[in-house]
C-alpha cells in the first residue's frame, strides 16, 4: 500500500472525522470554531500535496497520481478553503445555522479529488455521487426558505438522471470494451459509441451545460449565497479537469464527437447569455451566466491540443475566483435585513458600500474578460487555441458571444454606480473571512492576468 499517493485525502478524511465527532458534542453553538477547524484541514490537506511524490498507484491500481490530478486538487483545495472562510458569518447572520456544514462542504471535496485520482469509471462513478450527494443536501439547507427545498428537488431529480445516464454508459462501455479502464477504448463499436455518449451527457449535465442546464438557476437561487458560491466554482474545476481526461482517453474515439460537443457548447453560450438578459435577479443572472461559460469551456474540448486544454484549465480556474468573490459580496448583502438581490436593491450601493460595489463590479469586468484580469488571458487562450487549430467559425462565435455577454455584466454595474439608492435596508457588516477571501479573489485575478505563465506553463507541463 502506498499511503504517500493517499496524503491529502487522507489529512482531509481524518479532518472530516474529527469535525464529525466534535460536532456530535458540540452542535451548533460551535459552527464557527468547527467551521474554521475544517478551513485549518483544507489549508493541511493543500500542504501535504507538496509532499506527493508522482506519478504513483495504488489500491490495486484503482488510484492513480500525476502532475495533472494534482494541481486539480490544490486548485479545489484553495477554492473550498476561501468558501468555509467566508460562508460562516453569512449562516450565523441568516440563522440557518447547521453544525454539519462545517464539513459537508469537506465531503463533497473529498469525492471530487477521489473521483480525479482514478482511471477506472467505477471509482470515478463512486467520486463523483458522493460529491453529487452531498450538493444535493447542502443546497436545501437553508432554514426558513421554500427556494431552497424546491432547488434541491429539483437538483436531486435532474443529478440523478445523470448519474443513471454516467452508470449506464459505463456499463455499456464495460460491455463493449470488457475494461473499464480508460485508454483502451476504440470508437468503431455502436455499443461504446452509446456508452461514451452517455457518459457526455452525463457530464455535460454536472457543467451545466445545454440541454441539460435546467437545474441550474433554481439551485443557484435558492441555496444559501455561500453554497451557490461552491456550487459555482469547486464542482466546475472538478469536472472540466476529468472532461480533459475522458476527452483525450475516451471521447476522442468516438466518430464526430467533436461536432457533438461543438453543438453542445454553442447551444449552451448563447442560451446562457440570452436567458441572462430577461433576468431581474442578479443571482438567477449569474447562474445563466455560469451556462454561457459552460460553453466557452466545453468549445474548448472540440479537439485534442495540448495548448488549448491548458487555457481551459487556467481559465476556469479564474473563472472560479471572480465567480466566488462575486457570490461573497452577495453573501454580505444578503445579510441586509429584507435583500433579494432584485436589481432594485442594487441602486446606489456604491455610495452606501464603496468597496463592496467596486469589488463587485471588478469581478463582473473580469468574467466579460475586460484585460488586465485573468479572465481575459484564459478567453484570449481559447480564442487563440481555436484560430491555431482552424476553427474559425467557433471562434467567431466565441467572440460574439462573449460581446453579448458584456450587456447584463454591465447593467449590474450601472444600477450599482448610475442610480440613486431608493431604499435603506440596513447596516452591512463584513466578516475577516470574506474580507479575506474577497482581498484574495481581488488580488488573484489581477496577479494571474499580469503574470498567467505559471500556472499555464505547469498545465501544459502535464495535460
Amino acid at each position: 500500500m502506498n499511503w504517500n499517493a493517499l496524503l491529502p485525502e487522507i489529512v482531509l478524511s481524518v479532518g472530516i472525522l474529527l469535525i464529525f465527532a466534535l460536532e456530535i458534542v458540540l452542535k451548533e453553538k460551535y459552527y464557527k470554531s468547527l467551521t474554521i477547524l475544517g478551513f485549518i484541514t483544507v489549508v493541511l490537506s493543500a500542504f501535504s500535496v507538496l509532499f506527493v511524490s508522482y506519478p504513483a498507484r495504488t489500491l490495486f491500481d484503482g488510484f492513480t497520481v500525476s502532475g495533472f490530478n494534482l494541481i486539480a486538487k490544490f486548485f479545489l483545495l484553495a477554492v473550498t478553503g476561501l468558501v468555509l472562510l467566508s460562508s460562516y458569518d453569512f449562516f450565523i447572520r441568516k440563522k440557518s445555522v447547521y453544525s454539519e456544514l462545517s464539513y459537508l462542504y469537506l465531503i463533497a471535496l473529498l469525492g471530487f479529488m477521489v473521483m480525479l485520482s482514478s482511471e477506472n469509471l467505477a471509482i470515478i462513478f463512486v467520486g463523483l455521487e458522493l460529491a453529487s450527494i452531498t450538493m444535493y443536501i447542502l443546497v436545501g439547507l437553508f432554514k426558513k426558505e421554500y427556494f431552497s427545498k424546491e432547488g434541491a428537488f429539483k437538483y436531486l431529480v435532474i443529478g440523478t438522471t445523470g448519474t443513471s445516464m454516467f452508470a449506464l454508459g459505463s456499463g455499456l462501455v464495460y460491455g463493449s470494451t470488457g475494461s473499464l479502464l480508460l485508454g483502451f477504448q476504440k470508437g468503431s463499436d455502436p455499443i461504446f459509441a452509446l456508452g461514451v455518449l452517455l457518459l457526455m451527457s452525463a457530464l455535460a449535465l454536472k457543467v451545466s451545460a445545454v440541454p441539460f442546464h435546467f437545474w441550474t438557476p433554481d439551485a443557484y437561487e435558492g441555496a444559501p449565497t455561500p453554497t451557490t458560491a461552491f456550487l459555482a466554482t469547486v464542482p466546475k474545476i472538478a469536472m472540466y479537469f476529468l472532461f480533459v481526461k475522458l476527452t483525450v482517453y475516451m471521447f476522442s474515439a468516438l466518430p464526430s464527437w467533436e461536432l457533438l460537443i461543438g453543438i453542445v457548447a454553442v447551444a449552451s453560450m448563447f442560451y446562457g447569455n440570452l436567458m441572462a438578459y430577461a433576468q431581474r435577479s442578479v443571482k438567477r443572472l449569474l447562474a445563466y451566466s455560469s451556462i454561457a461559460h459552460a460553453g466557452y469551456f466545453t468549445l474548448a474540448l472540440t479537439v485534442v491540443d495540448k495548448v488549448l486544454m491548458s487555457s481551459l484549465l487556467f481559465y476556469v480556474f479564474v473563472y472560479a475566483l471572480a465567480t466566488l468573490g462575486a457570490f461573497t459580496v452577495l453573501s454580505v448583502l444578503e445579510k441586509k435585513e429584507g435583500w433579494t438581490h432584485h436589481f432594485l436593491d442594487f441602486k446606489g450601493i456604491a455610495k452606501e458600500h464603496p468597496f463592496l460595489a467596486s469589488a463587485l463590479a471588478l469581478f463582473l469586468f473580469a468574467l466579460i474578460g475586460i484585460p488586465p484580469m485573468a479572465v481575459f488571458v484564459g478567453k484570449l487562450g481559447i480564442f487563440m487555441g481555436l484560430v491555431r487549430s482552424e476553427l474559425f467559425i467557433p471562434a467567431l462565435l466565441f467572440a460574439i458571444a462573449s460581446l453579448i455577454s458584456a450587456g447584463y455584466y454591465l447593467k449590474v454595474i450601472v444600477y450599482m454606480f448610475l442610480h440613486e439608492k431608493e431604499r435603506d435596508l440596513g447596516e452591512t457588516r463584513v466578516s475577516a473571512g470574506e474580507s479575506f477571501t474577497l482581498l484574495a479573489s481581488v488580488l488573484a485575478v489581477f496577479f494571474f492576468g499580469l503574470f498567467p505563465g505559471f500556472i499555464i506553463d505547469l498545465l501544459f507541463k502535464f495535460v
